[in-house]
């Protein structure tokens, strides 16, 4: 074999090395196999060495059990995690005492949502024991919080009642190396305490979420939102919240459920429990926004669509031009037509919806 083709298959089996993704990430790995078969092919196709074809045909096979092994981590994770319960070693902060105890996780209910992108991240620092033991992790008794008036649900999404308090302890800073280890722990893969754990009895959980997070740079804006739903107790940012958490965008909630979109300028105050002042010509009109959200869905429309703010800007157009019950006549029209995900992908500006809202009354 030349210099030249033994150089080709050195680069090949490093590339194998390059391509280890964190484990769990399924997202990334898919793409690198895509990419690693693509590669093949066209080495295959242009006749390369025999060697450098086989080199790459060891990366794509690889590729494909690092895959096939995250995609059973996650399946596994995602039917135990909850299940059991998780050791954590507790800091007395005035003496630096530890002590274990053996709890399940909680989260407050609109507190930050968990980036599964991180949570493989942390994954894969604790599998390579890489994990730094001196990051705090924040907690609070679940019990506390529920008493005093906070909605807390288990790691699966599942509110808890104040019986069950007893055996969890709420996140509040953290959420993702606990996620971490709690998939781990679920899979076997970890059997170890959790470290540095520290105690808080927090009064106001949104304002605390705010002092100990920056909130110019670590947080973006779908975090500060859904976290003012808990600094204000807002009607309006209880509603967006929900709408984030199902995974609509920031800017088109606001729109949903206002008609306007509010500057991070705005949302800060929020943060800050202070009052806001609405840009102008906005509305609040929940209810209103609701009605358009669920005929939408009853559209077999799916929210990764109607988040796109076409869709919004376009019914609120129509309903300015020929009325409000007529445009929401259109839109439940809709439901008749099932119309198929290519239709709404077709969508690309706000006169695409009118023209369908147009159709729909027609109907």
């Amino acid at each position: 074999m030349t210099t030249l083709n033994v150089n080709a298959v050195k680069m090949v089996n490093n590339n194998v090395e390059s391509n280890n993704v964190a484990m769990g990430n399924i997202e990334e790995l898919t793409k690198v196999l895509k990419q690693e078969e693509k590669e093949l092919e066209r080495l295959t196709k242009r006749n390369a060495d025999e060697a450098v074809i086989a080199a790459q045909q060891n990366v794509v096979d690889k590729t494909k059990a690092k895959l096939e092994q995250a995609q059973e981590f996650e399946k596994e994770s995602n039917e135990n995690i909850g299940n059991d319960f998780l050791t954590f070693s507790i800091v007395n902060e005035e003496t630096g005492a530890r002590t274990e105890q053996q709890k399940k996780i909680a989260f407050v209910k609109h507190n930050r949502s968990v980036n599964s992108k991180k949570v493989d991240g942390f994954i894969a620092l604790i599998a390579a024991n890489k994990y730094e033991k001196a990051f705090p992790i924040i907690a609070a008794e679940a019990a506390k919080l529920i008493e005093a008036g906070y909605t807390v649900t288990d790691i699966k999404g599942r509110e808890l009642t104040k019986e069950e308090a007893a055996d969890y302890l709420v996140i509040l800073d953290g959420q993702h190396r606990c996620t971490a280890f709690a998939k781990l722990v679920a899979t076997g893969k970890y059997t170890e305490t959790i470290p540095n754990v520290y105690m808080r009895d927090v009064e106001n959980v949104g304002e605390y979420l705010v002092d100990i997070n920056n909130v110019g740079s670590s947080w973006n804006k779908k975090d500060r939102l859904v976290v003012a739903s808990l600094t204000s107790n807002d009607e309006l940012f209880q509603n967006v919240a929900e709408l984030l958490n199902e995974g609509f965008n920031p800017s088109t909630a606001m729109l949903i459920y206002t008609g306007k979109s509010l500057s991070d300028k705005q949302v800060n105050k929020a943060l800050k429990g202070e009052e806001i002042t609405f840009p102008k010509g906005a509305e609040i009109k929940i209810e209103r926004g609701n009605r358009f959200i669920n005929l939408c869905k009853a559209a077999k429309m799916d929210v990764s669509f109607i988040t796109k703010r076409y869709f919004i800007k376009g019914f609120n157009s129509h309903a300015i031009s020929i009325s409000e019950e007529q445009a929401f006549k259109a839109l439940d029209n809709l439901k008749y037509k099932n119309y198929k995900e290519d239709k709404w992908k077709g969508v690309k500006s706000e006169n695409d919806f009118i023209k369908i809202l147009k159709e729909a009354l027609e109907a």
